[in-house]
């Protein structure tokens, strides 16, 4: 930063310390400014190009002020070389944040696809085993009578088992690529279904699932399995988020371009600095679980062109938002 800083400051002294060369000498000291603009811009962002340009606005304002000619040619010359300067600063900034989220998107991109052949190998090579393991277990269970203290062991190999692998069934779900089957579907018709899913794990936890649905919704392409799927997963998370008593919303509405589901809890939220990660492979706030769910509903909302966002709700709790995008 110290050497743009030096630049705008040695352009500035070429200005007030050759005010008797040709005109000409002014002209190319003028074009120089656009040097630590554009630098800045390239390095460090369009905070650090609009900081350069309005350094080089407040440097040159009071040359133009001391060798006013009454609006004349040269003025107006030098007056949009000022609005060049911070146009150009703005340009360079964006052109530049553009091309850092580009390059992050393919950095993430690249390291999912390698991270997807990894889970697809270790997956493979681990279900085998874990399907023998829970097949032997549930064999044994039958054989004992239900006072046999072995029962108790073999009811924690069982849950376990399912519990590995339905991490196992998560893994490669997220390491396959999606093929999905579009077919025009009212989203009111697949929230219902995915609420009565869930309905019976709610009650175990004392929550409530409400809802409230738009009546003229409009129906919109999509892979109504993968979808429930997605909506399944999030209220899930919200059931598990919500304190017992509480209770869960789905919601559903749209606008001129996009159908959307609300899944809303009433839980302890998310602290803004792990927002960001909430969506990436393997990140979880649970003591049990992959970290896989959430990454898995960004994948299937993501191939319907779709977004999903994370909304604070008021007083209380978050809301997952999913936007599909019309017919």
């Amino acid at each position: 930063m110290s050497f743009i800083v030096v630049l705008i400051g040695s352009v500035t002294f070429l200005h007030y310390s050759t005010h008797e060369s040709p005109y000409y000498y002014f002209v190319f000291y003028g074009e120089l400014y656009f040097l630590p603009i554009v630098i800045a811009g390239f390095w460090f962002g369009i905070r650090a190009a609009l900081a350069a340009s309005l350094a080089v606005t407040v440097c040159y304002a009071p040359y133009v002020a001391m060798h006013w000619q009454g609006f004349s040619l040269v003025d107006l010359d030098r007056i949009l070389s000022m609005a060049l300067y911070n146009l150009t600063a703005v340009i360079i900034g964006i052109l530049k944040e553009r091309e850092a989220i580009a390059n992050e998107k393919l950095l993430k991109t690249e390291s999912l696809a390698t991270m997807g052949k990894s889970l697809a190998a270790a997956a493979h090579d681990i279900k085998a085993p874990l399907v023998v393991i829970g097949g032997f277990a549930r064999q044994l269970r039958k054989k004992f009578s239900d006072y046999d203290p072995n029962n108790e062991k073999l009811d924690i190999i069982i849950e376990e088992t399912e519990h590995l692998e339905k991490m196992m069934h998560n893994m490669l779900d997220f390491s396959k690529p999606l093929m999905l089957e579009f077919c025009e579907k009212n989203i009111n018709k697949i929230v219902e279904e995915s609420r009565v899913i869930v309905t019976e794990k709610a009650q175990k936890k004392s929550v409530m699932i409400d809802y409230n649905l738009s009546s003229e919704i409009p129906a919109t392409s999509i892979d109504s399995t993968r979808i429930k799927e997605a909506i399944i997963n999030l209220l899930l998370n919200a059931v598990e988020a919500s304190p017992e008593g509480e209770t869960v919303t789905l919601r559903t509405s749209y606008s001129e371009s996009s159908v959307i589901i609300d899944v809303i809890d009433r839980g302890r939220g998310l602290p803004t600095e792990l927002r960001k990660q909430v969506f990436d492979p393997f990140f979880t706030t649970k003591k049990e679980g992959t970290g896989l769910g959430l990454a898995i509903v960004k994948k299937i909302v993501d191939a319907h062109k779709g977004s999903l966002e994370l909304i604070d709700n008021s007083p209380k709790g978050i809301i997952f938002r999913i936007k599909l995008p019309r017919v």
